[in-house]
This record gives C-alpha cells, structure tokens and sequence, in this order.
C-alpha cells in the first residue's frame, strides 16, 4: 500500500485545479495527472497535482496543450 501522506482525494485535486472531480479522473485515467486507484476509489500523488499546474501556468483551462499526449 502506498504511503498515504502523499496523496490527496480526487476531490482536493479538483479544489486545487479548478477543476470537476469527474475531470480529473479523467486526468488519472488518461495518465496526465499519477495516482492510485484503490478499489474504485483514485488518490491523487500531491507531486503531480503541482507538476500539472506548473506546466499549464498561463494556459486556459480549455486549451488544447494542456494534454500532455
């Protein structure tokens, strides 16, 4: 099991990101945001939540380049 003072809920990640949680499932699911699913539940690694935002500072929330495929 993974040390969990390094993750955050879906939801917290959303707060931080602005985003829907549902979004950032999607995040997960597509490999753009890490993380953990335990059961059917995902934790987010906080590391990546900050990474995320430092490489789309500056870019709409719907810009396309926020992908990172």
């Amino acid at each position: 099991m993974p040390d969990l003072r390094d993750f955050i809920t879906t939801e917290d990640a959303a707060h931080l990101l602005k985003f829907h949680v549902e979004h950032v499932r999607r995040l997960l699911r597509e490999g753009d945001l890490k993380g953990e699913k335990i059961g059917t539940a995902w934790l987010v690694l906080k590391k990546s939540v900050d990474e995320y935002i430092k490489e789309t500072e500056g870019l709409n929330k719907f810009d396309p380049r926020r992908a990172k495929h």
